[in-house]
């Protein structure tokens, strides 16, 4: 059998597991969506290994395939049934995770059901059910020939019928029914009425979305959209990742790029994560060269009319401090990288300069930036003691380890895990994703390459591979363009994981 979510509304859902059900809140469909994927890793984690789900979003059915690592896949459907759930299932005082709270529950594997609290056994449960409901069913039908008058003269003519909020009634015995008791229709009061996000919400439920590429593209134009096939599963997994890149945050993020070796990729993931968040995002994304000295994140960019720096934005600060700064001030500054959306801040490239960015420096940078940015994607430098290495890892919000499959660079990563973890950062490890890249185009020891998922993965929440890319070979500035087909899809599979954590 299999475990299944569906949303039932904008800011509810419902998760069915084989041996509970849990609620989930949000204050949108996307978070509660993201809530719902979350549960789902959790308890793939929980089994130690892979679960198929299946979730029921207003029209559209999602089959996936969820890892304890976080990367959650589309699958096949199947004919297996769905674990069962019990429509009058009271809430639970349990415990809280996230958003969602958990809800007693129907154990397939044991049978054993609710009872109410009032029930010696279930054959009395059942007769007091009965009993209950009839003796209901017969006040209702006595309180609606009784005249408008009498009722509002006689509250008492309802005894236990109705609850203190005076909208729903329900049966004066302390048994209650297995079955939802509907309650007689009603004028609407002119307080209920449907308002404007009641209508954007409804259109929002019924919205099907429709291919835009591929073969179920091709039907739907052949047919002048009379058979209009919903997209294939390679266009599902990618609409699912824009969603994730998407989401809304409650407020300015930092992302940190670390590891202790040079060469490790630390600047290139720094700016195909940068790129994919802008892209996708719109903007409102800084690539931020952190270096305590001298790093190479502003050689990497298209390049600027200016060749100003972090240092150069930590001695002008002051002009920042007053309510009338603007986004369109720091532009002396930042490098724009043109349609991929996002700035760069170099840091200092003057080789005769003597001076540095320490952790205090880096603070105050860091809260000014956050005025104007949504998301910071911090380029580290090699240090793990330098105070503004410090001070990064401290100020993340998420933080991704990058390695490249050789030896030199991941053993440099898994001693800087380990410095982490002894040095009070054990919490932004367990988060932490780690993403490795293949520096060349032939292939990779696969006992090496197990040895390393396995590692990092008992490390941090999320391992993910990115493929060698010939563009990057020269180290010259990104561009967008010229990257392969496999590489693009392989970032925005990893943004949308790191934006999981944001």
């Amino acid at each position: 059998m299999i475990a299944h979510a569906r949303i039932v509304s904008a800011k509810d859902a419902t998760i069915q597991f084989a041996d509970r059900a849990e609620r989930i809140e949000g204050e949108s469909r996307n978070e509660v969506r993201t809530a719902i994927k979350h549960a789902f890793v959790a308890e793939a984690r929980k089994q130690d290994g892979p679960i198929d789900v299946v979730i029921f979003d207003g029209p559209a059915t999602h089959n996936l395939r969820v890892e304890p690592n976080g990367r959650i896949q589309p699958r096949e459907a199947d004919s297996r049934p769905l674990y069962a759930s019990n429509a009058a299932m009271p809430a639970a005082a349990g415990q809280k995770r996230g958003r969602h709270s958990a809800l007693s529950a129907t154990s397939p594997a044991s049978g054993n059901t609710p009872r109410p609290a009032s029930a010696s056994s279930p054959g009395s449960a059942s007769a007091a059910s009965a009993a209950a409901l009839a003796d209901l069913q017969k006040r209702l039908a006595a309180a609606e020939e009784r005249p408008a008058a009498d009722s509002t003269s006689s509250p008492e003519a309802l005894d236990g019928t109705r609850r203190a909020g005076g909208d729903e009634l329900t049966p004066s015995s302390t048994a209650q029914p297995h079955e939802p008791v509907v309650a007689p229709k009603r004028e609407l009061p002119k307080d209920d009425l449907p308002t404007l996000d009641d209508l954007r919400a409804g259109n929002d439920a019924h919205r099907k979305p429709v291919a835009t590429r591929g073969f179920n593209k091709f039907i739907r134009q052949a047919t002048f959209g009379l058979i209009k096939p919903g997209p294939g599963r390679a266009e599902r997994l990618e609409l699912d990742q824009i969603e994730r890149i998407r989401k809304r945050l409650d407020a300015p993020k930092n992302i940190a790029v670390v590891n202790l070796k040079g060469g490790a990729h630390k600047t290139t993931s720094v700016l195909m994560l940068a790129a994919t968040l802008g892209m996708f995002r719109g903007g409102s994304v800084l690539a931020w060269d952190n270096n305590e000295t001298r790093g190479t994140l502003g050689w990497r960019g298209i390049p600027s009319e200016h060749h100003l720096t972090a240092l150069d934005l930590l001695h002008n600060l002051d002009h920042f401090a007053g309510t009338d700064a603007r986004v369109a001030d720091l532009d002396k500054y930042v490098r724009p990288q043109g349609d991929m959306n996002f700035d760069i801040l170099a840091s200092d490239e003057d080789p005769g300069s003597a001076a540095s960015i320490d952790g205090d420096a880096f603070n105050r940078l860091n809260d000014t930036l956050s005025r104007f940015y949504r998301i910071k994607v911090v380029d580290t430098g090699n240090n793990v003691r330098a105070s503004n290495w410090l001070a990064a890892v401290e100020g993340a919000d998420q933080l991704v380890i990058v390695s490249t499959v050789r030896e030199d660079t991941f053993n440099a990563a898994a001693w800087m895990i380990d410095e982490l973890r002894m040095t009070g950062h054990k919490k932004q490890v367990e988060n932490a994703v780690t993403i490795l890249s293949h520096s060349s185009r032939g292939k990779i020891d696969r006992v090496l390459r197990k040895r390393l998922l396995h590692h990092f993965g008992a490390h941090t929440r999320a391992v993910l591979e990115v493929p060698f890319e010939p563009h990057f070979v020269d180290g010259g500035s990104l561009e967008w363009a010229k990257l392969s087909k496999e590489t693009r899809e392989a970032w925005m599979s990893a943004t949308a994981t790191v934006a999981d954590g944001l």
